[in-house]
């Protein structure tokens, strides 16, 4: 079995190829400006307490902005493989994926503030945004690559790679889970709190977004 990519360069994807060559100026951006982001992104969210990365910064905008785009185009790649269409065209589709995970993290980031402010736990508010934030990032340095290769590799098996990558991201987002309910915990933070924000704001919308694809698909 051969393993030499096989290349595809299709016209309708010169708008995805502009997208992802954007996303790669960013990643060498971050690489030059900043070379220790990356690693101490990773070390920090693995080490097993809390992240350092706490503050707004350029490097975390633009690998935010890798996030989203990547994941925007995996979703819309997914859509395409399983024959789920709908009226808009494919640059419409990445745009409304786009704002709609944006608008998602916005909410969510908002929630967890007036939370922390509400029950008086504003720094464990703090805390649990930066780790969000920093599995995005994380989450972008797998995304980035994987959607190279489902645009431009045509010998793969594209349902096997795509599970594979569904697979990996609900790892990451339970690892992420367990860490933060265990930190939280040795923190005091009442059970019935994370218990509360896991349903409200981790839970409920996979599983919205779940039954929405099924009914779709269907």
């Amino acid at each position: 079995m051969s393993i030499v990519p096989q290349l595809r360069f299709p016209a309708h994807e010169g708008w995805i190829t502009l997208i992802l060559f954007c996303c790669l100026l960013l990643l060498t951006w971050v690489r030059i400006t900043n070379p220790q982001k990356i690693p101490s992104l990773i070390s920090g969210f693995f080490k097993g307490g809390f992240t350092e990365e706490k503050t707004i910064t350029p490097d975390s905008i633009a690998l935010f902005v890798i996030f989203i785009c990547s994941a925007s185009l995996l979703i819309l790649q997914a859509l395409q493989l399983y024959n789920i269409k709908s009226r808009f065209t494919a640059p419409e589709e990445f745009f409304m994926l786009s704002i709609s995970l944006f608008a998602y993290y916005l909410l969510k980031t908002i929630a967890l503030y007036l939370c922390g402010t509400i029950f008086r736990v504003e720094s464990e508010a703090r805390n649990y945004i930066s780790e969000v934030y920093s599995s995005a990032h994380l989450a972008a340095m797998g995304l980035f690559p994987a959607v190279i290769v489902l645009t431009f590799v045509n010998n793969i098996n594209i349902f096997s790679f795509e599970k594979g990558i569904l697979a990996s991201l609900l790892l990451l987002f339970a690892y992420r889970t367990v860490k933060m309910f265990i930190l939280m915990m040795n923190r005091g933070l009442h059970i019935v709190y994370l218990f509360l924000y896991l349903c409200a704001l981790e839970i409920i919308p996979l599983v919205i977004l779940f039954e929405y694809a099924k009914s779709m698909h269907l």
